[in-house]
């Protein structure tokens, strides 16, 4: 005992200032020195049983001290006292002849830290919870299975956000003899650009049903509704949307910022239906949107995808290998959309979209 007093002696004057606690608990269990930081924090006294301060009748039935002892140190625990919560480590006080007489014991209080990091771990979880049920909406929304056109028109689209929600969205819709088809790219990732892809989408499905099929005057009103919004002048949309007439097969169409051009291909031509245009957005007020038009062919293949395609504004090469998927001669469309995402979203930093229409043979009913 003298000897352990004699080693906490030399060490009261160290660690007398520290604003952790500190306590020596001897190889009987036993308080042989604590701080003034521990003495003022639990109301101790030397020569208290180590469980006392704590207002246990008996010691801990996993005694972090009682190991170091025997195996040595250091180790840490987090404990939880009287509402408080504590990282506690302790460490050998070894004698001259180098064997374990006591533990040092350092309680450090990370109450604020602890509950901080349980509320952000409960957040976490909410927000887990909120984005799955949001992914099971945009999916949804986004139809897996396309819409029967008949007049030989076949769809197909791949939706592959990069994280749980995206900020892409498409749709084909008919009404009456119109099909209506988009792609819609919001700036940013995760909730409210995929929010907002919803919101998108409800505002073409309401200028259609007001009567709207000038892809220019779809555009217009989207951009007259986003606008509404009062939203930072940093959040955008790109959107290509394309008005087939089913009876003369005349498409016209509208570009809104979208950076990557459709592109049409029919015996071994291409053609990318290039169209400079702005975003929805509040940079370019009183700037009309255009309309282009192309008649829908029999064996031409039209393909609007987003710029979530590796490279393709830095790579000449990756738009070439683009166009040789899309010109194969055995050519099925959704293996051409699973190809393009194994092979051109190999790394994907951003969402990718495709969305293929092709015109087969159509004799009339």
């Amino acid at each position: 005992m003298n000897t352990i007093m004699n080693e906490t002696e030399y060490l009261a004057s160290v660690l007398g200032a520290m604003s952790d606690m500190v306590r020596v608990i001897s190889r009987d269990g036993r308080v042989v020195m604590a701080n003034e930081a521990f003495k003022k924090r639990f109301g101790c006294t030397e020569d208290h049983k180590c469980y006392e301060p704590f207002h246990q009748d008996a010691p801990c039935e996993h005694c972090l001290s009682r190991e170091v002892l025997e195996e040595g140190g250091p180790k840490r625990l987090t404990r939880k006292v009287a509402g408080r919560v504590y990282s506690v480590t302790v460490s050998p006080l070894k004698g001259p002849d180098g064997s374990n007489i006591a533990a040092v014991e350092v309680f450090r209080d990370i109450t604020l830290d602890y509950n901080i990091k349980q509320n952000l771990l409960m957040q976490n979880a909410k927000m887990q919870k909120d984005l799955q049920l949001a992914r099971k909406l945009q999916e949804a929304l986004v139809k897996s299975t396309m819409p029967k056109v008949g007049c030989g028109y076949e769809l197909t689209a791949g939706f592959f956000p990069c994280e749980a929600v995206g900020g892409d969205i498409y749709d084909c819709t008919v009404y009456d003899d119109k099909l209506v088809i988009y792609l819609a790219d919001v700036s940013g990732h995760g909730v409210m650009p995929a929010m907002l892809s919803v919101f998108f989408s409800r505002v073409v499905r309401a200028a259609c049903l007001m009567g709207y099929f000038k892809p220019s005057e779809i555009l217009d009103y989207a951009e007259h509704e986003f606008l509404d919004l009062n939203l930072s002048d940093a959040i955008y949309i790109t959107a290509f949307i394309t008005v087939i007439d089913l009876n003369t097969n005349e498409a016209a169409y509208s570009n809104a910022g979208l950076s990557v051009m459709p592109v049409l291909y029919k015996d071994g031509e291409y053609r990318e239906l290039y169209m400079p245009s702005h975003p929805l957005c509040d940079w370019f007020l009183d700037t009309p949107f255009e309309n282009g038009t192309f008649t829908f062919e029999d064996g031409m293949r039209f393909l609007i995808y987003s710029d979530g395609v590796d490279d393709i504004h830095s790579d000449p090469k990756v738009k070439e290998r683009l166009f040789e998927m899309l010109g194969k001669e055995e050519f099925d469309s959704k293996a051409f959309i699973e190809e393009v995402r194994e092979e051109l979203h190999s790394n994907p930093e951003d969402d990718l979209t495709m969305l293929m229409c092709e015109k087969k043979e159509y004799k009339g009913e």
